[in-house]
């Protein structure tokens, strides 16, 4: 017991003599000049582009730019885009689509088209990326609210067919022109498209990734939506849906602008606390705004609002 006290008692003396030692070896605070610099990076400052994921999926990035000038901020856009051009503001585990040394010879917006020649460079593209090439540039200068068409040119000339496979391409390009397509037809009439949003996760970022759906069915859109989002059967392997197979879609209205969704109680994450999963409401907004013209999805249990999009 003495022993244990008298070397608590050298321990108390050896700390104080270290502290005193600190305070006369260091000058005062008066006379301590330290330089502080914090950056911030405004949320606004973030915006969506369109890269390889790991799975080989074309998939939603959110992207710090330098750039807010309106074209700029496209050209910026497009270099992100690039092999090798702006690789430091990859996040982790995704990568480029467009070919390295392929430059933006011009780009022009006029009203809700956004026209852009690039360099040949860009028909260097190999045959497994033709078609995710066309996706990426046409889906991330799309997601700027201004604008719905794109028009791909190649030394100005518009690109008229993908560089390998020869297959045409519309002169004119939207987002019906798809992403990350799945076929599961019986035929080629009455063919659908549904594009739904999926969750990925990539060293501990969530991100999102679209597939078109392309099927011979008929159903309202926003069925096939909730149904695929609760069976990932198809997707297991890599994608991930956290939408309960238990929960049941209701009812559904369109009114105006506003999706409103009606589910069961199973579309909440415990029912102790009525909280709807931020991947789920994402993923079933996100999904809904790309098929529906509207600009709000709002989710209710029974009669009552929980949340919105």
């Amino acid at each position: 017991m003495l022993k244990k006290m008298s070397l608590r008692k050298i321990a108390v003396t050896s700390v104080s003599l270290f502290l005193v030692a600190i305070i006369y070896l260091f000058p005062s605070n008066d006379k301590l000049n330290i330089n502080k610099s914090i950056s911030y990076v405004d949320e606004e400052d973030f915006e969506v582009v369109y890269l390889i994921d790991k799975n080989n999926y074309v998939s939603e990035v959110s992207i710090a730019l330098d750039n807010d000038v309106f074209e700029e901020k496209l050209k910026e856009k497009l270099e992100i885009l690039t092999d090798n051009k702006k690789s430091d503001k990859l996040p982790k585990g995704f990568k480029s689509v467009i070919p390295g040394n392929t430059k933006v010879l011009s780009l022009e917006v006029k009203d809700d088209i956004v026209t852009v020649d690039f360099s040949k460079e860009l028909l260097s593209v190999s045959s497994m990326d033709e078609e995710k090439l066309i996706e990426a540039i046409v889906y991330t200068l799309t997601e700027e609210e201004s604008i719905s068409k794109v028009i791909i040119k190649v030394e100005g000339k518009v690109l008229e067919r993908l560089p390998n496979s020869n297959k045409l391409l519309p002169n004119v390009l939207d987002r019906t022109y798809g992403i990350n397509k799945n076929y599961d037809i019986n035929n080629l009439y009455n063919l659908t498209k549904t594009t739904i949003y999926y969750s990925g996760e990539e060293d501990g970022i969530k991100y999102y990734v679209p597939v078109t759906k392309i099927t011979n069915n008929n159903d309202e859109k926003v069925t096939v939506i909730v149904n695929e989002l609760k069976s990932s059967l198809l997707y297991q392997s890599n994608l991930s849906s956290y939408l309960s197979n238990k929960a049941q879609l209701k009812k559904y209205e369109l009114e105006e602008e506003v999706m409103n969704l009606t589910f069961n109680d199973k579309i909440f994450d415990s029912i102790y606390d009525k909280n709807i999963l931020e991947e789920v409401v994402y993923t079933i907004g996100k999904s809904i705004k790309e098929n529906y013209n509207v600009k709000s999805v709002v989710f209710y249990v029974d009669d009552d609002e929980i949340t919105s999009f």
